[in-house]
């Protein structure tokens, strides 16, 4: 809590200062108040702020128009309590990412929004930790009956722990690709084709020597986006070449010196494909400090898009992912599963497509 103090007193003309008058706060509305002003027991008022089906519609109107007119507000707890429910929803996401990722921004937000149209409210929890297992936060959350269901973000390729949790017949969704694949309840976009289709339109521009860089095997999506890659060297009948592979973790510092590194020992690269946003930004910063410029020069396109890569000079190409629907698609399929007493047998997948963004960072090859 932030305290100001004044440096000096502050002197006021007394003759206009009146004494403070103490007034008593109100007194927070009842259900007992709603049963009198209706005549229905505080059980019937219960049954009809608790949702319950048996209660007749006059019955209802009368209740709702009393809670309308003395501003009741239910306790919300007592409510969880009454119903069982908790509705709590909890979200396994890398915190760390969430402030400065857009994103991770924007999947929380659709998350969020999905929610609060539902009346839930979402509990975060770290996946990155290094105090307890994302399992063992997961497991706690839903057997210690604090959240009702999962959403699981961004699991690496080595994370199979949401199988073993579907196992354990407990509701989630993934967020994203995972080593599970389609075993598991998931919302994804088409990471591998999508990021053929962009290195495509550079080996269609003239481009053969194209660079990538990646996070690396241990990310499932970048995993995907580099065999999308390899799959559009394979078709235009371009080798894979090993020494144009650029480690960054999505990191943009890491591209930048990697890109830096690449285009000194092979100065015949005329295209980098980056695997998120971050990447591409870092990759272009590096360009520039080589005073190579973009498209004349080097051609960069990215996986991954946002407001920087837009107003970039000149503004990169990019496959646009829409986080904010994929979020937004996840807390809806898991809220339906919970809604249902019978959970689908068969885990579902759903596909959030994306769109390729033409922009000025993309060129002809250089003769």
């Amino acid at each position: 809590m932030l305290v100001f103090k004044a440096k000096q007193p502050i002197l006021l003309n007394h003759s206009l200062m009146k004494a403070p008058t103490t007034q008593k706060p109100k007194p927070a509305v009842t259900t007992e108040d709603i049963a009198r002003r209706t005549g229905l027991s505080k059980m019937t008022v219960s049954r009809v702020l608790n949702n319950h089906p048996y209660v007749s519609v006059e019955t209802r109107k009368k209740v709702m128009d009393a809670v309308k007119d003395l501003g009741f507000r239910p306790n919300t707890l007592a409510k969880r309590f009454f119903t069982g429910k908790t509705r709590l929803v909890g979200l396994i996401i890398p915190i760390e990412y969430m402030f400065s990722s857009f994103y991770f921004k924007e999947l929380f937000q659709g998350v969020l929004e999905c929610a609060e149209e539902k009346e839930y409210d979402i509990l975060l929890h770290n996946s990155t930790s290094p105090r307890k297992t994302p399992i063992e936060k997961c497991l706690d959350l839903v057997q210690g009956k604090l959240v009702e269901g999962l959403l699981v973000a961004a699991p690496m390729t080595y994370d199979d722990y949401p199988l073993r949790l579907t196992h354990e017949s407990i509701a989630l969704v993934v967020l994203g690709e995972t080593s599970c694949g389609d075993k598991v309840n998931r919302v994804i976009i088409p990471n591998r084709a999508g990021a053929a289709d962009a290195v495509g339109r550079l080996i269609k521009a003239g481009h053969r020597r194209i660079a990538i860089a990646t996070f690396g095997p241990d990310h499932v999506e970048s995993k995907e986006r580099f065999l999308g890659y390899r799959d559009a060297l394979q078709s235009g009948g371009i080798a894979y070449d090993e020494s144009l592979v650029v480690p960054a973790e999505y990191n943009r510092r890491d591209a930048f010196k990697g890109v830096r590194e690449l285009m000194k020992t092979h100065p015949d690269v005329t295209a980098i494909f980056a695997c998120n946003a971050d990447m591409a930004l870092g990759a272009a910063d590096a360009l520039f400090s080589l005073n190579l410029s973009m498209p004349t020069d080097v051609s960069v396109v990215a996986f991954d898009d946002c407001d920087e890569m837009e107003d970039h000079e000149p503004p990169i190409a990019a496959v646009r992912q829409f986080p904010y629907k994929l979020g937004y698609a996840a807390c809806e399929m898991l809220l339906k599963t919970l809604a249902t007493d019978s959970r689908p047998k068969k885990p579902q997948s759903k596909i959030i497509e994306t769109e390729f963004m033409e922009r000025l960072s993309m060129g002809p090859a250089r003769k």
